[in-house]
């Protein structure tokens, strides 16, 4: 989700700079035109879809570490035991249990890769229809008042408090159920 906010930041930001060079501006910018801001990541985690899309992926999550902090407390207690009677053992068994566990541990890496892109993917899921939405209500609430084009406002270094539609948009996404 956060790559996707950002291609769209940047892709807006390129859209205004456009605009506004082509075409002459005055105070309120560009000639016909009118911006707005919108603080999109606020806006998805601040919907009550967000909130319930947060917590339902906290608790997923939670419920992934707790699994992965068991089998990680498994490793490190055969590398305690390998470490206690590695001296006693001979050199083909710990050898063996060496290379087991170190089997082990590629594994248990490969697993904690596999499950943060799998709550990457799930994170998208989750957020693409909320997205989705809040897309409609912006452009539903940029005709209203006039706005030509709508930029998120992680990319803007300062604008007019008057022109972030963040707020409104929230409202109206969680009043249409």
């Amino acid at each position: 989700m956060k790559n996707w906010v950002m291609l769209m930041s940047v892709s807006a930001l390129f859209v205004s700079a456009a605009a506004m060079a082509a075409t002459p501006s005055d105070k309120t910018g560009a000639a016909g035109s009118r911006v707005a801001l919108i603080r999109m990541n606020e806006a998805i985690k601040d919907t009550k879809d967000g909130k319930k899309a947060e917590d339902t992926l906290r608790k997923e999550i939670e419920e992934r570490q707790k699994k992965l902090q068991a089998e990680g407390q498994k490793i490190q207690k055969e590398m305690e035991d390998l470490r206690k009677q590695g001296m006693v053992m001979d050199e083909k068994s710990r050898a063996e249990k060496e290379a087991a566990i170190q089997k082990q541990v590629m594994s248990f890496e490969e697993s904690k890769v596999r499950t943060q892109q799998e709550f990457q993917k799930r994170d998208q899921e989750i957020s693409e229809p909320i997205i989705k939405r809040l897309r409609t209500i912006v452009a539903q609430v940029s005709k209203e008042k006039g706005y030509t084009l709508v930029i998120d406002s992680s990319t803007v270094l300062y604008a007019d408090a008057q022109d972030d539609i963040t707020d409104e948009v929230i409202k109206r996404y969680d009043s249409k159920k």
